[in-house]
Formats: C-alpha cells, structure tokens, sequence
C-alpha cells in the first residue's frame, strides 16, 4: 500500500511538472512574440523617448567653490528596453520549460533559475520606473536596482532557509523592507515634483501604480507559497502589462 501511495505521489508530481513546463513553454512564446511586436511598432514610431542616467561632480578650480557640475553618462532608450525586458523573460520562461528547473520548482524546492530572473527582470522595471519619474541620478538608479536585487536574494534565501527557531518568513520580512526602498524614492520624486509645479504625467503615475501592485503581487505569492506556476502567470502579466503600457502609452504619442 505504501508502495502504491509512493507511486501515485510520484505520478501527480510528474504531472504537475508537465504542466509547470508547458505553461513555462507558452509564457516564453507568447512574450518572445510580444518582443517582436513591440520592436516592429517602434520602428513605426516617429522618435525615441531617451532617458538620462547623471551624476554631479563637486569639481575643482573654478567649479569648487559654486554649484557642483552635472553630466549626463548614459542615454537610456526606453522602448529598446522594455523589449530587452520582454526578451530576458522569455528565455528565462523557455529555460524553465526545460524538465530540470521546472522539476524542482513544481515540487516545491528551491527553483534557483526563477530568481535569478526575477532579480534581473524586476530590477531593470524599478530602474525603469524611477526613471520614466524622472529619477536621474546615477546613485540614487543604482540604489534602486541593487535594492530591488537584495529583496530577491532574500526571497531565495527565504526558500533555501530550513525551518527552525524564530519566524520562518523572516528573510522574506527582510526583503521586504529592502525591496520598499526604490518605491519610496519613485514616491519622494513624485511628491517633490509636484511641489515645485512638474508632476509626473498621468500615465506615469498610472504605470507606477501598476507595477507596485504587482510588485506588492509577487512578495504575496511567495508568502502564501503558491508555488512556480502562479509565479509564471504573475510573471509574464507584469511583464506584459509594463512594455505594453511604455510602448503605446509613452513612446508612440511622443
């Protein structure tokens, strides 16, 4: 009999690692397809929206004594990165269709390859975000990517961790309040622009408000441990959701 119950366990993780993989499978085909769209409705598009990425330097000489000097380092093409985004995650979906990851993902033990996405992918969302807010210096960028990074390590440890003394969600509490870091600063940006008279567009706001929903919509799935297969849903919808919205509702009215 217990030969028999072992049997039927094995069978339904089987099943469900099936099922785990296919659905990886569509995810990455349908977000392959939709980088594809994405690319060709830009090549329609009559400019590019840039974001600047700045520092300010105190200087010498003549500079020393008055304001710092500003320089912008990099230009960041808004719409070619969110297909980069859309790209990333439908490799990562199509290598977790593979029977190894999905196995170990859809039997509950730690699934190393979907984190190792997510801290890419979210990161460059934050990123994105806090710039389309008009966040432009290069510190406070990287402190909202590395963050953003740290909270997703800290879910992955959350996984790894055994469960022993004190609270078993307690690396997860502390992604948490590393992870609510960049929003505060997307926050701080909007309320101080809107004080001096600049507010953030409509659409800006929108899209923050969306991708902190699903941010939020992530650290529940992992504490309620709803497992790969939500993970993929909530995956390719946020992912989709943001490159459609900076697409059609930012770069093309440009």
């Amino acid at each position: 009999m217990a030969r028999d119950r072992g049997a039927r366990d094995e069978t339904t993780v089987a099943a469900v690692d099936a099922a785990g993989r296919r659905l990886a499978a569509v995810a990455g085909v349908l977000l392959a397809v939709e980088a594809v769209v994405l690319t060709a409705l830009l090549q329609t598009a009559h400019t590019t929206v840039v974001l600047p990425v700045t520092a300010a330097f105190a200087g010498g000489g003549a500079h020393a004594a008055g304001e710092p000097v500003r320089v912008t380092l990099a230009q960041v093409d808004v719409g070619s990165a969110v297909v980069v985004l859309c790209a990333l995650v439908a490799v990562a979906r199509l290598v977790a269709a593979g029977p190894a990851p999905s196995a170990a993902g859809s039997s509950g033990r730690p699934h190393t390859a979907r984190w190792v996405e997510y801290s890419l992918t979210a990161s460059i969302t934050v990123f994105l975000v806090a710039q389309l807010n008009g966040v432009t210096d290069v510190g406070a960028l990287v402190l909202s990517y590395a963050a953003t990074s740290g909270m997703v390590l800290f879910t992955l440890l959350e996984e790894r961790s055994a469960v022993g003394a004190g609270h078993p969600k307690l690396a997860l509490c502390f992604g948490a309040a590393l992870g609510i870091v960049p929003w505060g600063i997307i926050a701080f940006q909007q309320i101080g622009a809107g004080v001096v008279g600049d507010p953030p567009s409509a659409i800006v706001r929108v899209i923050t408000l969306v991708m902190l929903a699903f941010a939020a919509a992530f650290a529940i799935i992992q504490w309620r441990g709803y497992g790969e297969r939500m993970h993929t849903l909530l995956s390719l919808a946020s992912t989709s959701v943001f490159a459609w919205l900076v697409v059609l509702a930012v770069v093309l009215p440009a």
